[in-house]
């Protein structure tokens, strides 16, 4: 039997409680995973936005300039995300990760805002992400889709790129979009890719 752990602590209390539960007996490990989904396994569309050029603008400019980027950034893409019902849940230098319903809320969230940023010269590339994953508290989202979508935003995606995962791109409803398939590799992983062909 597992041993109870109160709802009443935090998500990240609860949490932590549940895996010092799993390492400390490891045959209860099935038993405790399941209670762990129970209480924070959903399914998300998950996008990760990385500002492009910051670290060349900080060489050149200096940070200072730099700083004021990733704000302006900041405040046009938050705005945008919320007002398609996008959940802004980490900021981490120039990079933004928002959580979506449905991969179609994401993506035609991102597509506006690349519009928008665009017309700011701002620039960034998108990676987009869905499945389950362990929603914990706020700020802490768990998951495989997180990853791959982070590869394909920070390390793939070129300016004002989006690109999909396959679970992403096979859960769209919105029919209209255009999209080409291909294969990558990035640190031993290798996912089928769907890049969005963006007109305008």
């Amino acid at each position: 039997m597992v041993q109870s752990v109160p709802t009443t602590l935090s998500d990240e209390q609860q949490l932590e409680a549940l895996l010092r539960q799993r390492r400390q007996d490891s045959r209860r490990a099935h038993e405790i995973d399941a209670d762990i989904r129970d209480r924070f396994l959903a399914t998300r569309a998950i996008v990760v936005l990385d500002m492009v050029g910051f670290s060349y603008q900080t060489q050149e400019q200096g940070i200072i300039p730099a700083l004021q980027q990733i704000y302006v950034l900041q405040e046009t893409a938050i705005p945008i995300l919320t007002a398609h019902q996008g959940r802004v849940f980490k900021q981490d230098a120039d990079n933004l990760y928002a959580a979506f319903a449905t991969p179609d809320a994401a993506l035609e969230a991102t597509e506006h805002l690349l519009t928008e940023l665009n017309a700011i010269d701002i620039h960034a590339s998108i990676g987009i992400g869905y499945g389950e994953v362990l929603v914990v508290g706020d700020h802490n989202l768990y998951g495989n889709e997180i990853n791959l979508a982070s590869k394909l935003g920070e390390d793939i995606a070129g300016d004002d790129e989006i690109l999909l995962t396959a679970a992403a791109h096979d859960a769209l409803t919105t029919t209209g979009w255009q999209f080409v398939r291909t294969v990558q590799t990035i640190s031993h992983v290798t996912p089928t890719v769907y890049q969005l062909q963006r007109h305008g």
